[in-house]
């Protein structure tokens, strides 16, 4: 009797910690929509209907759910009760309809972000949280201190600037324009065209698969790490490729050379095709391997 007493008390004060949330307001089909989080998920799914809607539940610890429409900007904002707001609180889970050309920020502490549908611009920043988005023909800002960021493109051009401190960068079937940069982690990059790429890690591998498109400037470097790039479709480019200490790799054809006699550094520089577009590939420690896909 007593065990089925205690458990009874457990559940009350579960379900009391989590408040249900159902708003709703109407939205201008492209304006703003701001989105703030601790702790949990932020889930934004685009739709077709000219309003935000937010549901999910409140986690033990937090105020209240800030909802508001000021002009053409709507503000979801989880508010903490202030005694918590440098202690622990509960997940916090966030789904949040939006209008699919909205233009969307999430920011979120440790929380993290997962967003569908939505075709308007999107800044996206956690501290401690995996983002994991599609883009569409609006750029994306996609910042986290320690996560990974995960990129699905529709293969329509855009911006993508994405940055990790701690992790992982992966992004496919994208075009336009990548700016990747991590300082503990891998970046993959997986697309059939792209005009720009400047791609970076301090201390991880780049797989890099994409073709490129005329006049097109690829920027690929890593101080320790290996680099393995491979380019689908045509290649007309002028290559400038460079490793202090690892071996170079090239199935186009030329072979690298020794950059001193004295020191282990090795540099390939030649051109394929009418080298319209600029490929600059550098690495301090590690193995650099070129190929066709």
């Amino acid at each position: 009797m007593r065990a089925v007493f205690l458990a009874a008390v457990l559940f009350a004060t579960s379900v009391l910690a989590e408040t249900p949330i159902d708003e709703r307001t109407a939205a201008d089909p492209d304006g703003r929509v701001e989105i703030s989080n601790v702790s949990g998920s932020v889930e934004v799914v685009g739709s077709n209907r000219d309003e935000v809607h937010v549901s999910g539940h409140l986690g033990k610890g937090t105020e209240r759910l800030e909802f508001e429409r000021d002009g053409s900007t709507v503000r979801v904002n989880v508010i903490l009760e202030k005694k918590k707001k440098h202690r622990h609180v509960d997940d916090t889970d966030l789904l949040v309809s939006v209008p699919e050309g909205s233009r969307l920020t999430v920011t979120t502490v440790s929380a993290e972000i997962d967003i569908r549908g939505v075709a308007g611009s999107q800044r996206l920043q956690s501290v401690s949280g995996d983002i994991d988005t599609r883009a569409m023909d609006e750029d994306v800002e996609a910042k986290t201190v320690s996560g990974n960021v995960t990129v699905e493109g529709s293969g329509k051009s855009a911006l993508l600037a994405l940055t990790s401190v701690s992790g992982d960068i992966a992004v496919e079937d994208v075009a336009g324009e990548v700016i990747a940069t991590v300082v503990s982690g891998d970046i993959e990059v997986s697309t059939d065209k792209l005009a720009r790429a400047r791609i970076k890690t301090t201390n991880g591998d780049v797989d890099l698969v994409a073709g490129l498109e005329q006049g097109a400037r690829f920027e690929v470097e890593t101080i320790n790490g290996d680099l393995e790039i491979e380019f689908r479709g045509n290649v007309d480019a002028e290559f400038d490729i460079e490793t202090f200490n690892g071996s170079i790799d090239n199935c186009f054809g030329p072979d690298p050379v020794r950059t001193s006699k004295y020191a282990p550094g090795k540099e390939l520089r030649f051109r394929e095709g009418d080298g319209s577009a600029r490929v600059l590939i550098k690495t301090l420690n590690g193995g650099i391997n070129i190929c066709r896909d």
